[in-house]
């Protein structure tokens, strides 16, 4: 059972902190068939409480996630910025993205200023507890109260960890949200990827310090777990 927005009350039921743009539909789709409490922040910051919550959260490369960002407001007529970034190129959209002169917190949904709201250093933001620029507390929030830090591009292997930390089953995967008319990123303006990275640099740096942790944590099984986990994504990749 998903509990979406809720103050967590009971250590028995982490906080899946969903990051915009990070796979998270997919995920509730998942956690929808639970028995589990699971509660479901998406409009909500790390917050610290004093019994122990536990909390885990997905990743994902920034300059993906923003480019993402861009094709999927301009597939999706009911987003409240539809129609302006409709208007834009994707390199007016990281333009307008790099612009420092707009204040980086949330305008009104219509308000094109929320651009950079929405794309720039937000998975900072989200596990700081709302400071887009200060990677050193988001990085000490991972450590001290995140069971779990997946990524969108290591799905499968991230998806093994929730079911080995949790208990939770998965018999398949339905992606949600996903937009089918996005070019793939190697068919991205090499110059755009690194404006997009320039300007994300704390998000850039949040993700590859998780990546390594991550990374660390794979080698690091035994034998034995080791074989469910080749087990586990031969099942989902077929």
């Amino acid at each position: 059972m998903i509990i979406f927005d809720k103050e967590a009350t009971n250590p028995e039921n982490p906080v899946f902190l969903h990051i915009p743009k990070t796979g998270g539909k997919t995920l509730w789709d998942l956690f929808g068939r639970q028995q589990d409490t699971i509660h479901v922040w998406h409009n909500r910051y790390f917050k610290e409480y004093q019994k122990p919550i536990r909390f885990f959260t997905f990743l994902r490369d920034p300059a993906d996630r923003v480019i993402s960002s861009y094709y999927y407001i301009r597939s999706y007529e009911r987003d409240a910025l539809y129609q302006k970034v409709n208007e834009m190129t994707l390199q007016e959209f990281v333009e307008y993205m790099q612009d420092e002169e707009i204040k980086n917190h949330r305008y009104k949904k219509n308000d094109i200023r929320n651009i950079r709201y929405r794309t720039v250093n937000l998975a900072t933001r989200y596990l700081s507890g709302g400071d887009p620029i200060d990677v050193e507390k988001a990085k000490r929030n991972i450590s001290k109260h995140f069971d779990l830090v997946g990524f969108t591009d290591m799905y499968i292997e991230s998806l093994f960890f929730i079911h080995e930390i949790y208990g939770w089953k998965f018999s398949a995967i339905n992606r949600k949200n996903k937009t089918n008319s996005r070019p793939e990123m190697d068919n991205i303006d090499p110059n755009i990827i690194q404006s997009i990275e320039q300007v994300n640099h704390h998000d850039k740096e949040l993700y590859e310090w998780a990546k390594q942790h991550f990374i660390k944590k794979l080698n690091s099984l035994d034998k034995d777990t080791q074989k469910e986990l080749n087990k586990w994504i031969r099942q989902f990749n077929t």
